[in-house]
C-alpha cells in the first residue's frame, strides 16, 4: 500500500481552495454572475409590454443554459477543491483553475450591458477580481515534501547551536 502524500499544501494554496470553494458554492446556492449576465443580456419580451430586464420569470432557454452550466462549473469546483485539499493532487488544481476561468468568461458579458446601476458592475468587478486571486493563489507552488531523513526542525528537541554554554 503507497502511504505517501502528494506535495504539502502550503497557506497560500489553502487560502486560494477556500476562496475557490466560496466562488464555487455561490455559483451552486446564490444568483450567479454568469446567470445574471445571461438574464441582462437576453431579457423576456412579452407582446405588448415592455422589457423588464430584473424579472427572473419566464427564462428564456440561453438563461437556464447559463445557469445551468454555472451550477456545473461550481460542482467542478468544489470537486477540485476537495481532491485538492484531501489529496494533494495537482489535477483537481487545474479543475479549479479550469472551471474558474469559465466562470469568468461566462460572466464577462455583463460589462457590456449599458445603463445598469454601478453597484453591479462593481460586483462583477469583484468577483471577477476574487476568481484571478484564487486561481493564481491555488496554482501557486506546493512546499516540497521533506526528504526521507531529512528532519523537519520542528519539535525534535535539537539544541539551538546558539548559545553559550
Amino acid at each position: 500500500m503507497n502511504t505517501t502524500a502528494g506535495p504539502r499544501l502550503t497557506v497560500r494554496n489553502k487560502v486560494g481552495l477556500v476562496m475557490a470553494g466560496l466562488l464555487g458554492a455561490g455559483d451552486i446556492l446564490g444568483p450567479s454572475p454568469a446567470g445574471v449576465a445571461a438574464t441582462l443580456l437576453f431579457p423576456q419580451r412579452e407582446p405588448g409590454n415592455e422589457i423588464d430586464r430584473f424579472s427572473i420569470e419566464p427564462l428564456g432557454p440561453a438563461v437556464v443554459g447559463v445557469i445551468v452550466t454555472a451550477v456545473a462549473l461550481g460542482l467542478a469546483t468544489i470537486a477540485g477543491v476537495v481532491l485538492t485539499w484531501t489529496r494533494g493532487n495537482p489535477v483537481g488544481a487545474r479543475v479549479i483553475a479550469a472551471a474558474r476561468a469559465v466562470s469568468v468568461l461566462i460572466t464577462a458579458p455583463i460589462f457590456l450591458v449599458q445603463g445598469l446601476p454601478a453597484w453591479i458592475y462593481a460586483l462583477a468587478a469583484a468577483l471577477v477580481t476574487a476568481t484571478i486571486t484564487a486561481v493564481i493563489l491555488v496554482l501557486s507552488r506546493p512546499a516540497a515534501p521533506p526528504l526521507p531523513g531529512q528532519a523537519t526542525g520542528r519539535g525534535t528537541g535539537a539544541p539551538s547551536g546558539g548559545g553559550a554554554t
